[in-house]
């Protein structure tokens, strides 16, 4: 019944005692994907009996319970709670909503249940159901500290008519949207539509993995309108481009950043990173106009670090479309990936092109490169150590004011929040990995500040004034930011922007990402303990980039003075002396 992947429920008022007729007869009425239906109805009993009897229990068998959550009954009688809990896994229910979180409930009491039934009960995780409203968040927040940030908690966030835009909800593990039916308004024909707030809010939660719940508020509703209209809703949804489906696999997947250096590339992971034509377009135009600038008869350009190719292609490209003569030399020290070029230097660029098998930092030409084209950024710009390996380069095989492409980038930062993230990289490598930054594709997260800028690298200068060792590439930063919501900070997230040739730039920044290209997810820098930080609140970033030896990495840590409703806290410097991660030369 889903329509492209969206599942639709539906939790009738009153008392349902017989849940198993309902789904198979009312929710499948509706068109409805699954029930939320109370476990139990009057049975307080059932603590001092030890057991429930049939007429207690709403879903009484396992045929059902793949569509129907439960619902608490009571929140009071912990004994009866944990009753029904046990019924649920046995039954087969999935998950099991808890009273609502509101105003005028005892929040230390509350997450006193939820850790107890958490460390008590193994199966079905209990969902804590919000109202989206003022302080609604920060009720939450408490809960989720007070259980230590138990994984099995998760919300079922529901909207009212003051709900408009919701970010900082969007960083949390909401599972599930209830829609109230009382939310809705007639059309002209009388059938049940959200206003078109309400529409936009709802459409940006169907980019996101959450299930809908139609809330019956009044008895004299027809479900069915409502569950026909939100799929109809759905089915308005702008479709992805292709660079955001390409990507969209990826969303939240944690994935260690490339270490091209110690490891040579497999041929999938070249092919991946040739799929964005973007890139290579923008690398193309560079080349043209640094080709078109140059005052040489004669041109040597050479492509540093050439993969299977795709720069030497652009290059050939950029040539015939600058109407110059151009020497194109590809150096790969990737044993395998020469094998590549030698086919396509046979079959696709007639022999055009000379070959080396060598690392960009050890070779010495005949003669130096009046063009130096390189593909070494990261998704930090400098994380794939761009700086060493173009040092190197331009000192060796760069003439005397040769052109480096790109010719300078820049890191940036900006304070993350995403449960979903955290999580996952706290599972990561042995409970090593909240020390250790990824690349990922962000999605289930909020952004709580414009990132800025921590450092940048050029290559513009003459290459006999680049030091040999590796000093000079060592960086500290601190930034400053001002948060607009209350929120939990998880980490930072990581960005950053070439300047190609003159004014050919790349960015992944939020604000200038450069139009569908998706070679480059953003970083995450996790930090161990999450900090809570309320509107107007500051948070300084502190950031370091250390080398010695053969690696290079980074150290970061975050602080803030707090405010009127927060106090001062501090992270720890994390990854000190690269004794989680580090970037082998």
């Amino acid at each position: 019944m889903a329509l492209n992947g969206l599942r639709v429920g539906v939790e009738p008022c009153g008392v349902i005692a017989d849940g198993d007729a309902f789904v198979a007869g009312e929710m499948g009425r509706c068109t409805a994907d699954f029930a939320v239906l109370a476990v139990t109805h009057e049975a307080e009993a059932a603590v001092d009996r030890g057991y429930f009897i049939l007429s207690e229990v709403v879903v009484k068998t396992s045929q059902h319970a793949y569509c129907v959550l439960g619902r608490a009954s009571t929140w009071g009688d912990s004994d009866l709670l944990s009753m029904e809990l046990q019924l649920a896994a046995y039954v087969g229910l999935k998950r099991v909503l808890a009273p609502e979180l509101s105003a005028s409930t005892n929040v230390a009491s509350y997450a006193r249940t939820l850790l107890a039934l958490a460390s008590n009960t193994a199966g079905v995780p209990v969902v804590v159901r919000v109202r989206a409203a003022e302080g609604a968040w920060a009720r939450w927040n408490r809960v989720r500290m007070l259980c230590g940030h138990q994984a099995r908690l998760q919300v079922a966030l529901e909207l009212g008519d003051d709900a408009c835009e919701l970010p900082q909800w969007r960083a949390e593990p909401v599972q599930l949207i209830v829609l109230p039916t009382s939310m809705f308004i007639g059309n002209n024909a009388g059938f049940p539509v959200l206003r078109k707030d309400h529409q936009a809010e709802i459409k940006r939660w169907m980019d996101h993995t959450v299930a809908y719940v139609i809330r019956q508020s009044e008895d004299n509703v027809d479900l069915l309108d409502y569950v026909r209209y939100l799929r109809f809703l759905a089915g308005t949804l702008e479709e992805l481009s292709t660079a955001a489906a390409a990507s969209a696999e990826y969303r939240d997947v944690l994935q260690a950043p490339l270490q091209p250096l110690m490891d040579h590339l497999e041929s999938a992971t070249y092919e991946t990173f040739e799929m964005d034509l973007p890139k290579y377009d923008h690398y193309e135009h560079a080349m043209m106009r640094a080709i078109q600038d140059s005052p040489r008869k004669e041109i040597v350009l050479m492509v540093v670090g050439a993969g299977r190719g795709p720069l030497v292609t652009r290059a050939l490209r950029a040539a015939r479309q600058a109407g110059r003569s151009v020497q194109v030399i590809a150096i790969e020290k990737n044993p395998s990936a020469l094998v590549e070029l030698q086919l396509r230097n046979a079959n696709d660029w007639g022999h055009q092109v000379t070959l080396i098998r060598a690392d960009m930092r050890g070779w010495v030409p005949a003669q130096r490169a009046d063009i130096l084209v390189s593909e070494l950024l990261g998704s930090f710009g400098d994380n794939e150590l761009s700086p060493e390996c173009l040092d190197a380069a331009c000192r060796l095989l760069l003439a005397p004011h040769g052109v480096c492409i790109p010719q300078s980038y820049s890191a940036y930062v900006a304070p993350l929040s995403s449960t979903l993230l955290h999580a996952r990289a706290q599972a990561y490598g042995d409970g090593h990995g909240l020390e250790t930054p990824y690349v990922v594709n962000i999605h289930a997260a909020h952004i709580l500040a414009e990132p800025q800028i921590m450092w940048s690298f050029s290559h513009t200068q003459p290459s006999d004034q680049i030091m040999g060792d590796n000093r000079h590439n060592q960086r500290w930063a601190a930034a400053t930011f001002r948060v607009q919501a209350s929120s939990l900070v998880h980490g930072l997230a990581g960005y950053f922007d070439a300047v190609l040739y003159d004014n050919v730039e790349l960015s992944i920044r939020p604000d200038t990402h450069t139009e569908d290209m998706h070679s480059w997810f953003p970083m995450y820098f996790p930090i161990k303990q999450p900090m809570t930080v309320n509107p107007g609140d500051e948070l300084t970033v502190h950031m370091w980039r250390r080398s010695r030896e053969s690696r290079t990495w980074y150290e970061w840590a975050v602080e803030s003075p707090g405010g009127e409703a927060s106090s001062a806290s501090s992270s720890l410097i994390h990854n000190i002396n690269a004794h989680e991660y580090w970037i082998g030369h």
